[in-house]
């Protein structure tokens, strides 16, 4: 039986208590920003207070510096989604601000392939799948904020050039990194990678709503939605009988990986609710379900969500199988959008 919003609110509200005091005393890490905006769901689904203004204090110092739009790309990209999403909460310009800065950079000063993919690690042509993620929903829901429909599109593209440069036509799953110039790819169907692909794919979906069917953008959407749906009804036929998937997708002999598996749980639900064309939807609602069940289970007592395998570049099999596995920023981030989207489908 599927769990209830009763049922899931106090791990969530264990999460969230976690991950409040967890981002405020960390290291910087990529996936502190993640972490930041998914207290600022929780907030709004759990109507707590707490993990917002943890969010907010974490965040305030930022915007007195203002955005290092250098060094290591994973680091500010992440920051415009959580100060979009901290102005929505809280009505706050300055952090829209600081959001509109961090897009513009990326958009004007980023290395960019011949088709115009946002390139993470110049001077090499890479398309990275996590980048879709890092850029897509940002541009969308600015634009939605700004009235700029050349953003919106934009956010369209990058999503399609992402899949076209990754995608695995046999499978319609989608390759870590894929390699421009020597027209290859990396060697394993990575099951967090494709998780990022599918949440940014579905979240600007949810941001373009009703806006979705104008002449502008119609072609677009079609066709992010039809790699989406393909997507998800091929990782919702990969899901191990635990509720989880592999770290290597198509690999049974790789490791059951907690962060990709709250990844599609997001992405599935977002999906069902927006009855996307083309998704199996019994298929997807029963994954989508036992996904829940499992990521809840990986929070433990003291409000760590366990089992996400560590930073991971590409390799070959084995090195992906050999990533160790323990709690990240990103993966508790990712699990409380994921819990908390499960709450609001229920409201």
């Amino acid at each position: 039986m599927a769990m209830n919003a009763r049922q899931i609110r106090p791990v969530l509200e264990r999460l969230a208590r976690r991950s409040s005091t967890d981002l405020l005393m960390s290291d910087p890490h990529w996936g502190n920003a993640i972490l930041c905006d998914a207290l600022v769901h929780a907030s709004a689904n759990l109507d707590q207070d707490g993990p917002l203004q943890a969010a907010i204090h974490w965040f305030e110092p930022k915007l007195v510096r203002g955005p290092k739009l250098s060094g290591w790309f994973w680091f500010w990209s992440a920051e415009a989604l959580a100060a979009i999403d901290l102005h929505i909460a809280t009505r706050r310009g300055e952090f829209l601000d600081y959001a509109r800065k961090v897009v513009e950079g990326f958009e004007t000063s980023a290395t960019r392939t011949p088709d115009g993919a946002i390139v993470p690690h110049p001077p090499a042509l890479e398309v990275w799948v996590d980048v879709a993620y890092f850029t897509a929903p940002a541009m969308a829901a600015l634009g939605r904020l700004a009235r700029n429909d050349d953003l919106l599109e934009r956010s369209l593209d990058q999503l399609i050039v992402h899949h076209r440069n990754l995608v695995d036509e046999a499978s319609g799953l989608c390759w870590h990194v894929g390699y421009v110039e020597r027209k290859a790819h990396s060697q394993c169907l990575w099951a967090r990678g494709n998780s990022w692909f599918s949440i940014a794919a579905t979240q600007v979906i949810a941001i373009l709503g009703s806006r979705m069917g104008e002449e502008r953008l119609r072609h677009k959407v079609e066709v992010v939605r039809a790699a989406l749906a393909r997507q998800l009804n091929a990782i919702a036929a990969l899901q191990d009988d635990s509720g989880l998937w592999h770290t290597v997708i198509d690999r049974k002999d790789s490791y059951l990986e907690s962060s990709a598996s709250a990844g599609f749980a997001l992405a599935l639900g977002r999906a069902i609710s927006r009855r996307l064309e083309g998704l199996d939807v019994p298929r997807a609602t029963a994954a989508y379900e036992k996904a829940i069940e499992a990521i809840c289970a990986k929070v433990d007592d003291a409000g760590e969500f366990t089992g996400v395998s560590q930073q991971t570049p590409p390799g070959d099999f084995e090195f992906y199988n050999s990533i160790k596995v323990g709690t990240a920023p990103f993966g508790a981030g990712v699990c409380m959008m994921a819990l908390s989207e499960k709450i609001r489908r229920a409201r």
